[in-house]
């Protein structure tokens, strides 16, 4: 069988977690701040944001929350030798600068030439919106 191939695939910049550089809160186990990112990878991926950019009026103001998922050829992954995971920092999906984080990673695609799946669907949302850097 074929690989499956991506509908409308556009430039992916992922930013890992370095979870050794990052100074945490020893009682909560938590960064303190803001947790240091190694530099970014780019990887070809189809976005899909569920829904639409979402604002929530709240007694503080007004909160934009986004959310959506980015599926991506685990053989693209794997010649980028990058493999995503939870609390990745999407920082760019094709010409749109973002500020999200992966929340959920699932794999589809089980063909039985591949040994396995060969999909990752990758989940996103904003955390803290109000905190992210303005670029």
């Amino acid at each position: 069988m074929p690989l499956p191939n991506l509908i409308h695939p556009c430039a992916i910049k992922v930013s890992r977690l370095n979870k050794a550089s990052t100074y945490y809160d020893e009682d909560t186990r938590e960064p303190i701040q803001q947790a240091e990112h190694y530099s970014t990878v780019t990887v070809q991926g189809q976005v899909s944001w569920v829904g639409s950019v979402v604002a929530e009026a709240t007694k503080g103001g007004l909160i934009e929350n986004a959310q959506g998922y980015v599926l991506f050829r685990k053989v693209d992954l794997d010649a980028a030798s990058f493999m995503i995971a939870i609390n990745d920092c999407i920082v760019q999906m094709g010409h749109v600068v973002s500020n999200v984080y992966v929340d959920k990673v699932v794999w589809l695609g089980h063909y039985p030439d591949q040994s396995g799946p060969s999909l990752v669907k990758a989940f996103f949302s904003d955390r803290s919106p109000s905190k992210q850097a303005r670029v």
